[in-house]
């Protein structure tokens, strides 16, 4: 019997040793043949430089395509579009076409936030069960937890994010998108329960801006997309922007991409929806896929659309403090907390000292590249890769 046991034992370690090497080896071609920029920003000094070394990244195909705006004094003093928007049909990318924001989405959210803040419809420091009283946050004893709407905005609440859920959460432009509160009324249930102490610990949130989302629906009477549209895009004049593909935006899409060797295709296998990569894409051309339209069935925090002159209209309105051409968004004050506020004490130290990568705010981050801090925010999902800052 004992001699059964010890060759049971045996041959189990073998079969897990030969599971982790194959796990080992199917992971690492993702990492071994992910395709690397050949040229490097180095010897970039001028104007005439950067546009040679951007020009030369779009022909190596890292990315295929690109949109790159620089205001300075509020005037645009670089802006120009590389590659091609359509891998299939080889159309050249222009300035009007628009891209996938994803995440810089929280940004237009707190914005929102800080609007509803100043109307006195919002308070920072009420409880989210004012606003939401379908949604009550518990601990691990499900005694009600207190988490408030500061929290949510600068990642603080303690609430675990559905990180597994975020690819399956996807769907093809054209289907209905399930909404802030439905999300939060069905399928956020399930994410009640803390795992950290609201209010002590900043970590990355998705959830936050979603339930964000249903708040400014729940005290709005309308949709989070219509808010948006009415408050922010339509008085910045972001007339190249909306948190669909309106069909007049469908003839200048830039179609999103990506190299099957990338970490998104394990992400989308594995969490995504069945058939993963593939079920997303228009067309595989050799290793690179070339992807459907698509949205989150959430919008609040990866849902906006645009041009990049549209977006850096929205980034000189923040640097502004709160105005564009004459029109007031926010006070100097709420812009000045989303740029500066919600950070813990001392954090941005940390960052520039190299101890921590970044400082997450309302709905805006804080990093240092070579000694020069940057404030701002970025947004990645299935195709798209982008990044504003001030």
């Amino acid at each position: 019997m004992k001699y059964k046991l010890k060759k049971i034992a045996k041959w189990s370690g073998i079969s897990l040793a030969f599971l982790t090497l194959g796990a080992a080896l199917y992971i690492g071609q993702f990492i071994m043949f992910a395709p690397k920029a050949i040229i490097h920003s180095t010897n970039v000094k001028t104007i005439e430089d950067l546009d040679n070394y951007l020009s030369a990244l779009v022909v190596e195909g890292l990315p295929p395509a690109m949109d790159v705006t620089v205001l300075k004094h509020g005037k645009p003093v670089f802006s120009k579009a590389y590659g091609v928007a359509n891998g299939l049909t080889g159309e050249k990318v222009t300035k009007e076409h628009v891209y996938h924001f994803w995440s810089m989405t929280k940004s237009f959210t707190s914005v929102a936030i800080f609007q509803l803040v100043e109307q006195g419809k919002v308070s920072l420091d009420e409880s989210i069960r004012t606003y939401l009283p379908n949604y009550s946050p518990v601990d691990e004893f499900g005694i009600p937890v207190k988490v408030t709407i500061d929290q949510l905005l600068n990642h603080t609440s303690g609430l675990p994010d559905f990180d597994t859920k975020m690819a399956a959460w996807i769907h093809l432009d054209g289907e209905p998108r399930y909404g802030e509160t439905r999300m939060v009324n069905e399928r956020l249930q399930d994410y009640r329960t803390i795992v950290t102490q609201p209010g002590t610990v900043s970590k990355y949130s998705n959830i936050s801006y979603v339930l964000l989302g249903a708040v400014i629906e729940a005290v709005s009477g309308g949709t989070y997309e219509d808010y948006i549209r009415q408050f922010i895009l339509t008085p910045l004049k972001m007339n190249h922007s909306d948190l669909i593909y309106r069909t007049d935006m469908l003839d200048k899409v830039t179609m999103g991409s990506h190299h099957y060797y990338h970490f998104i295709t394990l992400l989308l296998k594995f969490m995504g929806p069945d058939g993963g990569l593939d079920s997303m894409t228009e067309e595989k051309i050799e290793d690179r896929h070339w992807l459907k339209l698509m949205h989150t069935d959430y919008a609040a925090s990866t849902s906006v659309i645009g041009t990049g002159i549209d977006m850096s209209r929205f980034g000189q309105m923040l640097l502004n403090r709160g105005e564009l051409d004459g029109i007031r968004l926010l006070s100097q004050e709420s812009t000045n907390k989303i740029l500066y506020g919600g950070r813990f004490s001392g954090e941005k130290e940390w960052v520039a000292s190299g101890e921590k990568e970044v400082a997450l705010g309302y709905g805006a981050k804080t990093w240092f590249d070579q000694g020069v801090e940057l404030i701002g925010h970025g947004g990645g999902g299935a195709g798209f890769a982008n990044q504003y800052f001030v």
